[in-house]
């Protein structure tokens, strides 16, 4: 659980979030996520969650999944 006070954004494109005052976990939009302005059409694209490690690691890609 992260509390507010404890993510940071940078720029529109990725929030990090932090535990003991140092990144944990990333989270960004992938390049094909696409954000349609009408509130009642369904996002396109996917997120990407990267744990912070100065180890090489591989991003989780998240996929919107449809509630109907």
């Amino acid at each position: 659980m992260f509390t507010w006070d404890t993510i940071e954004q940078f720029g529109t494109l990725a929030v990090v979030l932090k535990k003991n005052n140092e990144a944990a976990w990333t989270i960004s939009l992938n390049e094909n996520f696409e954000v349609d302005s009408a509130a009642s059409q369904s996002n396109v694209g996917n997120i990407r969650l990267y744990k912070a490690t100065l180890e090489e690691n591989q991003p989780i890609t998240l996929h919107y999944k449809s509630s109907n």
